[in-house]
């Protein structure tokens, strides 16, 4: 199957959404061109990576950090609750 796509006066040309779906390309995917000895030209997308990406994620709110005090208290009420359970 052939695709085509129309070069403008500033060397740009819109991928054609099949190519682009074959490629598994999408943005902000870099396209690379390699162009063989015969003239070719061979056409590869490159994945973005995790640092491109990295920026797009949702950011988490800082947690307040929990000190022993906090840790000791809440095995205390998980224990007592327990216990009153067992006892019923």
């Amino acid at each position: 199957m052939t695709y085509s796509s129309t070069l403008t006066s500033k060397n740009q040309t819109t991928l054609p959404k099949a190519i682009a779906l074959l490629l598994g390309a999408s943005p902000p995917a870099k396209l690379s061109y390699e162009v063989m000895d015969d003239g070719k030209v061979l056409l590869s997308a490159k994945s973005s990576t995790f640092k491109d990406l990295s920026d797009s994620f949702p950011k988490k709110k800082p947690v307040k950090p929990v000190t022993i005090e906090d840790m000791r208290k809440a095995v205390a009420t998980g224990a007592a609750k327990r216990f009153k359970k067992a006892v019923r």
